[in-house]
């Protein structure tokens, strides 16, 4: 697993959720592993971890809110 997908992981295990037990491509908040105030504070946290800055106003939500397609999404920043 490489540096940014464990430290996504790692994120949701320090908040209690195993996010590796779920299927990648389902979302986190639908299938209720996470709900969305959740959500947002892990993305909170990723950010500041990953040094990064997610645009919330440009990002389609829909697509982040799977391991994968937040995974996409942070690599293509």
């Amino acid at each position: 697993m490489d540096t940014i997908r464990q430290k996504i992981v790692d994120i949701f295990a320090n908040n209690s959720i195993d996010v590796l037990s779920v299927d990648e491509n389902k979302s986190l908040i639908e299938s209720g592993i996470v709900d969305s105030m959740t959500f947002v504070n892990i993305l909170l946290e990723i950010e500041e971890s990953l040094n990064i800055e997610i645009d919330f106003e440009k990002v389609d939500f829909i697509s982040i809110v799977s391991l994968k397609g937040l995974y996409s999404h942070i690599v293509a920043l």
